[in-house]
């Protein structure tokens, strides 16, 4: 009886001992072992879901580079997009950009545009209907890059903890031959109205027109007054960019009255050297209902490029500025 019950002492004290061990692993974690629940990367040593310690989270790691938030390392971005439809209730905690939003779709062209939310870190990202659009972080803007995908409106909607904020994107239905006829009508030579130009254009002085006029540095007036000319890169008499990135907020109504009228929305800035009764009258051409609708579309496809201070609108919310 004492042998036997010293032999089952000894085993008994290895069987504490070895539960003690293991049940310090599992606290700890295990180094190379798999981690099930990290909610937003892990930060163990482990590989986790979502992020892991070592290596090259998705969403976060220890102290990797994750691309989307991370402990020690360079994240790139704090954005997540959300798939499937977003029915849960939505505050208006959040500021988005542009608010409301405008863009097409014409099923052969790509129809993109940049979706911000100011001074918020770690923003999700949603939509309903969520099949309306495709999202995807984008690094350039630091919000969500959106892509239509049929004519509606959607809401956009952002979520960063217990904040979140919406805005509508309103897709307008086009076709390729909208998208066409505005391409030739915004890229094609377009003659200076009323006036006999000589070849090579009007040469205007260094230092401009005196008091009553402007400081052009000497621009030369183009025979050709296509849009492309005073729009876009390499444009010398740039006002605003006509991507996305700076136009998303106009209405369809808005940007006709733009380029047929020369007449911005109420609290608009002008941005070019020009007086304004110059750049009214650039932006006064006729156009058929067909035009204006495929300029419209035209510059819905363009890629979205950043302008500085000039995209989304100036932020005009956020820093008390005027919208561009």
């Amino acid at each position: 009886m004492t042998a036997l019950f010293s032999r089952s002492s000894r085993w008994f004290s290895v069987l504490l001992i070895l539960g003690l061990l293991c049940g310090g692993l599992t606290a700890c974690g295990s180094s190379n072992g798999d981690d099930e629940a990290p909610d937003e990367g892990g930060d163990g040593d482990g590989d986790g879901d979502t992020g892991d310690g070592d290596g090259d989270g998705d969403t976060g790691d220890g102290d990797g580079d994750g691309d989307s938030g991370d402990g020690d390392g360079d994240g790139d971005t704090d954005v997540m997009v959300m798939e499937g439809d977003d029915n849960e209730p939505v505050g208006d905690d959040l500021d988005l950009y542009f608010n409301p939003m405008y863009s097409a779709y014409d099923g052969m062209h790509d129809f993109k545009i940049p979706a911000i939310v100011q001074g918020v870190q770690r923003v999700t990202w949603s939509a309903l209907p969520a099949d309306a659009v495709d999202m995807e972080p984008d690094s350039a803007s630091g919000g969500v890059l959106i892509t239509t995908r049929k004519p509606g409106d959607v809401k956009i909607i952002a979520r960063a903890g217990l904040l979140s904020g919406s805005t509508m994107l309103h897709i307008t239905d086009a076709t390729p031959e909208d998208w066409a006829t505005g391409n030739d009508r915004y890229n094609n030579m377009i003659p200076f109205p009323e006036f006999d130009i000589p070849d090579g254009g009007i040469q205007i002085p260094d230092g401009g027109f005196g008091d009553a006029g402007f400081d052009a540095g000497g621009f030369t007036i183009p025979n050709d007054l296509s849009c492309r000319n005073c729009h876009g890169a390499g444009a010398e008499a740039l006002d605003v960019e006509h991507t996305p990135q700076q136009t998303g907020g106009y209405s369809d109504e808005d940007l006709v009255n733009i380029f047929t009228a020369g007449t911005k929305p109420e609290g608009a800035q002008f941005h070019t050297s020009f007086p304004e009764s110059i750049y009214v009258r650039f932006h006064t051409w006729d156009a058929t209902e067909a035009e204006k609708k495929g300029i419209v579309v035209y510059l819905r496809s363009l890629t979205p490029k950043s302008q500085g201070e000039l995209d989304f609108g100036g932020l005009a919310d956020a820093f008390g500025g005027a919208r561009p």
